[in-house]
């Protein structure tokens, strides 16, 4: 049984027949094909706790759970996760529907609950997390009160309600999984996308194309496109969605730091680096993020053919996910380095960029050299070397 990218090889779990107490062992491999062994011990939501604490960021408390056996139908068990700090709202749900017919099914049941709502919570730590369980999480929120809505329903109950944002879950995590899949084995990669429908990052509710898309939390969606010269930088930059910097790996850091004795020409401060987002009209998917290093780099006056080739060869095999760039969308690099090369201040990068904040966008790319003929031209070339993707179908 697999939960997110835990292996569960075995669940074993003692009960005093005096008391509610409970005693777990639980043994899963890891992604790397590590071995862990956890235990949990007390009365049931304690030792739950217990158990999976270990595995998330903060300690948690099992705050309900609820084994239901109505007709002698399958038991469903519903287990509710919440950090254990009272003050924090962290909440998930696990459901775990099966033929649980005898008590090691429940106790197994029992984990795996408890496992999907931490994961659905996004407590889990990174090693054992799916990377976009938070984005999931918030729209199952979102899903749960538009159906109250919908069906004018009365007040909802706490428990019915993490139960049915883990219906959702379950549901989207499937829907992920067979997308995936089916992109994967897909024989057409260049029309990889009609499979699915992605016009909403595309096209607004009226069916219009969009020239920027910043109403939106999920990085993958955010693009600021260019027509936008009567925005300052810092309206565009507010509506960034950011990660704190701490959460950047060192490698990166390495390679990109400003400060860094081994960083590579046409390295900026993570501020910087935003700016040039918004002047060049990027998002922040790959393809974007590859056109943005490849212009900082071409600005600078002396770049060597070694150093060019290298950083590639980082941006493709030395860089962890989410920040490699993979050989395919490497075009998007060359590119981006002949245009920084045509337009833009030589070593723009070794200005600060922040203070264009407060500078219209239309003043900021002027300050910046950045000539938008010459952005438009590459865009185009962009579009015909990298076809389909959402980063080129986007682009003006």
């Amino acid at each position: 049984m697999k939960v997110a990218s835990i292996e569960i090889q075995s669940v074993e779990c003692s009960r005093r027949p005096s008391a509610p107490q409970y005693e777990f062992r639980l043994r899963l491999r890891r992604k790397d094909s590590s071995q862990e062994k956890l235990t949990g011990s007390g009365e049931l939501s304690e030792a739950l706790a217990q158990l999976i604490s270990p595995l998330c960021v903060q300690p948690v408390s099992v705050s309900s759970t609820e084994i239901e056996d109505e007709h002698q139908e399958p038991l469903k068990i519903v287990v509710a996760v919440r950090e254990a700090d009272p003050t924090k709202d962290r909440a998930g749900v696990g459901r775990y529907l099966a033929e649980a017919r005898t008590e090691h099914d429940v106790h197994l049941g029992l984990v795996i609950a408890t496992l999907r709502a931490a994961s659905h919570a996004g407590m889990l730590k990174a090693a054992y997390r799916a990377n976009n369980q938070k984005s999931f999480r918030a729209w199952s929120k979102e899903l749960c009160v538009d159906l109250v809505d919908t069906f004018k329903l009365e007040q909802v109950d706490e428990l019915h309600r993490l139960e049915a944002e883990g219906i959702i879950l379950e549901q989207m995590n499937r829907v992920a999984s067979a997308a995936v899949v089916t992109a994967a084995n897909y024989p057409k990669a260049n029309s990889v996308l009609s499979l699915f429908d992605t016009s909403a990052w595309l096209f607004d509710s009226r069916g219009r194309r969009r020239d920027s898309y910043t109403a939106t939390d999920l990085w993958l969606a955010w693009y600021p496109g260019v027509q936008n010269d009567d925005m300052t930088v810092q309206q565009v930059m507010d509506s960034m969605p950011q990660s704190p910097p701490t959460k950047i790996p060192f490698v990166v850091r390495l390679f990109e730091n400003p400060g860094s004795w081994l960083r590579f020409r046409g390295a900026v401060a993570l501020e910087d680096h935003d700016v040039l987002h918004v002047l060049l009209g990027r998002g922040l998917q790959d393809q974007d993020e590859a056109f943005v290093l490849g212009f900082a780099m071409g600005t600078g006056k002396k770049v060597s053919w070694f150093q060019y080739h290298v950083f590639k060869f980082v941006l493709a095999r030395i860089y962890p996910e989410p920040y490699r760039i993979p050989k395919y969308l490497q075009p998007a690099f060359d590119l981006g380095f002949q245009c920084g090369k045509e337009t833009g201040v030589k070593d723009l990068y070794k200005g600060s960029l922040q203070n264009m904040q407060s500078m219209t966008l239309k003043e900021a790319r002027e300050e910046a050299g950045i000539d938008m003929s010459i952005l438009q031209k590459y865009y185009e070339l962009e579009q015909q070397s990298i076809p389909f993707t959402i980063a080129s179908l986007r682009l003006p």
